[in-house]
C-alpha cells in the first residue's frame, strides 16, 4: 500500500515492517506472482481455522503465522518489483476479508456460537471502516487495538497458551468482541474528525 497514507497507531500492523526486512534478504521473491501470493492466503487460513475448531494448537499457531507472512508478502512483492495491479489491489480486499471470516469460524469449535457471530459481525464492521475513509477522500484506518494483524495476533497468542493450560474460548470471544467495540470507535471518530476538518 505504498503511497496511501496509514493509521496503525495501537496495532500490530506495524509489525509488518519486521516481516519485510526479513523478506527483504530473501532470494527469487521477484519471481512471484502477487495476485497468486494473495491467493494462497487461503491455504493457511483454512489451516487456521479447522485446527482452531479441533484444537491443533500447534497447527493452528503455523496457520495464523502463515496467513501473517503471506498477507505481508504479496504486498511486498507488489511494491518492491513495480507488479502493483488494479486486480491486485480488489483480490487483496477481498481474499484478506474472507480469509478473516474463514480463521474465525473455526472459533465454533471451541466457543459458542453467539459469541462467534458477534465477533464476525463486529470485525465486518471494523474492516469496512477501515476502508471507507479514502471513499469519502480520507485516509485507510488501520488502528487497533483489534485490526486485522492484531486478531491474528491474539489468536495466535491464545493457542500457543492453549499449549500449556485449558483457556476459556468464550472469554478469548468477548475480549476480542470488546476490542473489535473499541476498535470501530476509534476508527470511525478518525474518519469523522479527519472528513469534518
Amino acid at each position: 500500500m505504498e503511497g496511501e497514507r496509514v493509521k496503525a497507531d495501537l496495532s500490530v500492523y506495524e509489525g509488518k515492517r519486521a516481516i519485510r526486512s526479513v523478506l527483504a534478504r530473501l532470494p527469487g521473491l521477484e519471481r512471484l506472482e502477487p495476485n497468486a501470493v494473495t491467493v494462497s492466503i487461503l491455504v493457511p487460513a483454512v489451516l487456521a481455522s479447522v485446527s482452531l475448531w479441533y484444537g491443533w494448537w500447534v497447527l493452528a499457531a503455523v496457520g495464523l503465522v502463515g496467513r501473517m507472512v503471506l498477507a505481508t508478502l504479496d504486498g511486498y512483492v507488489a511494491e518492491r518489483f513495480d507488479k502493483r495491479t488494479r486486480l491486485g489491489s480488489y483480490l487483496n480486499r477481498l481474499v484478506t476479508e474472507v480469509a478473516d471470516a474463514i480463521v474465525l469460524l473455526g472459533l465454533a469449535g471451541q466457543a459458542q456460537l453467539a459469541w462467534v457471530a458477534l465477533v464476525l459481525a463486529a470485525t465486518w464492521i471494523v474492516n469496512l471502516e477501515g476502508v471507507l475513509g479514502p471513499a469519502a477522500g480520507g485516509t485507510i484506518q488501520w488502528t487497533g487495538p483489534a485490526g486485522q494483524a492484531d486478531r491474528l495476533a491474539i489468536l495466535l497468542v491464545a493457542s500457543l497458551l492453549s499449549l500449556v493450560f485449558p483457556l476459556d474460548w468464550n472469554l478469548v470471544c468477548a475480549v476480542l468482541f470488546l476490542l473489535l467495540l473499541i476498535t470501530a470507535a476509534r476508527r470511525a471518530s478518525r474518519s469523522i474528525r479527519e472528513l469534518a476538518a
